[in-house]
């Protein structure tokens, strides 16, 4: 790569974010904190996301509030806070059967403190707060990328239009069909890519007062995990909308159906009706049966793909490197696979920052900085994927030594959860830094 300039040159280092989700809009928030030169380049036409809930852990505040106040304002200022600041599980299978649910009993399996207490929000809201604090000027709407090509040392980024545009450092933030992914592995079979865990959701919202008059109050105004054998159902309440949102979880056993589209090889969110979810959870106790049976008649299912099976070896290679989803995609059964990406997106922003305040930058300078990146993520984000897994076995109570056994579900859970919610993010950053440092030294 061409040497570029730093901070007193003429050339200032060009960082491409591909990709205008959680992750790349708030890594985007985070290099403008730093005056580090980017854009952004979005396949759609606006920025979007689904309207369902979102939770980020301890840990990923903390990550948020480094990054830039402002993007753990844009998550505080919208999001419900749950009564108590618990978030409960409870045995959703054994509560007596034909019972009301508005006076019927699930019995609590166990409790997790979150942080100052447990919130959620609709991803889309959030979404739509932080493109407030990113200038217009640094996005391009409607970019597919297609490939990246090397130039005289700078990346060569083609889209589906046909147009291109060049960057020193390709950061992919665009999800589980990564083409910045593709374009470090390739796309064989044996490529890293996101596969089906064998896990589907349905999911959507249910007015609040539909859900108080048909459970009654004291089971609308916390979030609560409804667990039982093969299955799980989230209920979330969300202010923002008046609404509770139902995320009902099945383990799957079969293949999942490959549909070729437009734009995609293969489609992860199918058409599916009430009477599927229904059915899934029928053997379920009332309060569950009552949730699914207010969904609205036509939903969707989507199916959970993640990296556990054919993870990327690394997270970055040469000039080009992955965050969030595209980098290592999970299960949402912890809750932290967003907050992942917040992490992801803060170390990026460090050392990125770190290259462009270098008085000259080159090949070497990059390498060193991504690989870094990479080095201070893999081992975490890998046990994190695996560790979602582990969960979605614990919740539907797949563990024939562990069974529905309350005090054996919940110490696990507590551990891996305190895994994720005790990481250190300040030391986070200053090993990231040193590092990078260290790195620059013995070149």
């Amino acid at each position: 790569m061409a040497e570029t300039q730093g901070e007193s040159g003429s050339s200032p280092l060009e960082v491409a974010i591909i990709g205008g989700g959680m992750t790349g809009l708030a890594l985007a928030v985070g290099l403008l904190k730093r005056d580090v030169n980017f854009t952004l380049y979005e396949r759609a036409n606006n920025f979007g996301e689904l309207g369902v809930g979102i939770h980020f852990t301890p840990n990923a505040e903390r990550a948020m509030a480094a990054l830039d106040p402002r993007v753990l304002q844009s998550y505080v200022e919208i999001a419900t806070h749950a009564e108590g600041g618990f978030l409960t599980f409870v045995d959703g299978f054994h509560e007596e059967k034909g019972a009301d649910p508005v006076t019927s009993t699930e019995e609590t399996m166990f409790q997790l403190h979150v942080g100052d207490g447990y919130k959620a929000c609709r991803r889309c809201d959030f979404v739509d707060q932080l493109v407030k604090h990113i200038s217009p000027e640094k996005v391009r709407y409607q970019k597919w990328l297609q490939s990246i090509d090397v130039e005289e040392g700078r990346s060569i980024l083609t889209f589906r239009d046909g147009s291109k545009a060049q960057a020193d450092i390709v950061v992919g933030c665009d999800g589980i069909r990564s083409k910045v992914r593709e374009a470090m592995f390739g796309s064989a079979n044996s490529s890293p890519k996101a596969q089906y865990s064998h896990q589907l959701g349905f999911r959507g919202l249910v007015p609040m007062d539909k859900a108080l008059a048909a459970v009654g109050p004291s089971k609308t105004s916390n979030a609560l995990g409804h667990l039982g054998p093969g299955g799980f159902v989230l209920t979330i309440p969300l202010s923002g909308v008046n609404a509770m949102h139902v995320e009902a979880f099945v383990m799957d056993s079969q293949p999942w159906p490959e549909i070729k589209t437009e734009n995609d090889t293969q489609r992860y969110v199918l058409p599916a009706t009430r009477d599927e979810v229904v059915a899934a959870f029928k053997d379920f106790g009332p309060t569950v049966q009552t949730y699914v049976s207010l969904l609205p008649e036509k939903l969707d299912k989507w199916a959970v793909f993640d990296m556990l099976d054919a993870p990327a070896p690394s997270f970055s290679k040469g000039r080009m490197c992955l965050a969030g989803d595209a980098a290592h995609a999970s299960t949402p059964n912890q809750g932290a696979g967003a907050g992942a990406g917040m992490e992801d997106a803060l170390v990026l922003a460090e050392v990125l920052a770190a290259v462009a305040n270098l008085p000259h930058v080159d090949e070497g300078a990059v390498n060193a900085a991504l690989g870094v990146y990479s080095e201070m993520r893999h081992e975490r984000c890998q046990w994190l994927v695996a560790s979602s897994r582990r969960v979605a076995e614990l919740f539907t109570w797949k563990d024939p030594q562990y069974g529905h056994n309350k005090d054996k579900i919940r110490c696990e859970i507590e551990e891996r959860s305190h895994v994720l919610w005790d990481y250190d993010t300040d030391g986070m950053v200053k090993e990231t830094i040193a590092k990078f440092e260290t790195k620059l030294k013995r070149m």
